[in-house]
């Protein structure tokens, strides 16, 4: 993903052949780098959900909760509502199934299918998570809660929707729009959402610092698959 030279762009924008295809070396080089960073997340996520299945909280989750739900800039809670509700109920399916058809109808058939495929079963990977856990949520009176929620704590649910969802949204805009307006504004509008949702989840009293942690961690980890499939898809399609 990395712009080197100006021509990692266009790699998997639709280029012939071997134009779009890096040296043998560099290729190794960051296949190396990508499963260092992937093997660093897994091992801070497997030590991260151990730690939260044994505890309910940390003390450093309980100090920075409270500092982040202490926040009173003008329209701060109204955004914090706003954000989050695009992870709520059916709200995310619906995104999800506008965003693939309407890749589908620009005739980016691989693209629609890694966005609902990989985003889907993200989210189930993602339950099952939960459920072996079983961390409670946040509750009153250690923090304000703004709303009940029936499920397990760790990880957020909606940080690793809008990593895999808005993640992907924005890796798809980086290689595949032309430099401009519209490149700047998506690449800029996923960015901000994937940075207010954790904010977000924590200053509603929904989740814990950790559990947004660790939801960051596991969709970094899944995103880094749907690309690695998305980019084996486009070179068999171009070959």
């Amino acid at each position: 993903m990395v712009d080197e030279s100006g021509a990692e762009s266009e790699e998997l924008a639709g280029a012939p052949g071997p134009e779009i295809v890096v040296s043998p070396r560099r290729a190794a080089l960051r296949a190396y780098r990508g499963e260092i960073v992937f093997g660093v997340a897994l091992i801070l996520y497997a030590a991260l959900a151990g730690l939260a299945h044994h505890y309910a909280y940390f003390g450093w989750d309980l100090h920075l909760e409270r500092s982040i739900q202490s926040i009173t800039l003008p329209g701060f809670n109204t955004l914090m509502r706003m954000v989050s509700k695009l992870g709520n109920g059916w709200v995310p399916v619906a995104t999800v199934s506008v965003a693939a058809l309407a890749l589908a109808f620009a005739r980016l058939k691989i693209e629609s299918a890694i966005c609902i495929i990989g985003v889907a079963s993200g989210a189930g990977l993602n339950r099952l998570f939960k459920a072996w856990v079983s961390r409670p949520r946040p509750s009153e009176p250690l923090v304000q809660v703004a709303y009940d929620v029936a499920h397990e704590s760790f990880p957020s649910g909606h940080v690793v929707f809008f990593i895999e969802f808005f993640g992907f949204l924005l890796f798809l805009s980086f290689v595949l729009l032309k430099v401009g307006a519209l490149r700047r504004f998506t690449l800029a509008l996923c960015g901000l959402l994937i940075a207010l949702v954790g904010v977000s989840r924590v200053y509603l009293g929904a989740h814990w610092p950790s559990d947004v942690v660790g939801a960051y961690l596991a969709g970094g980890m899944w995103l880094m698959l749907m690309i690695e499939v998305y980019r084996r898809l486009k070179s068999k399609q171009q070959s």
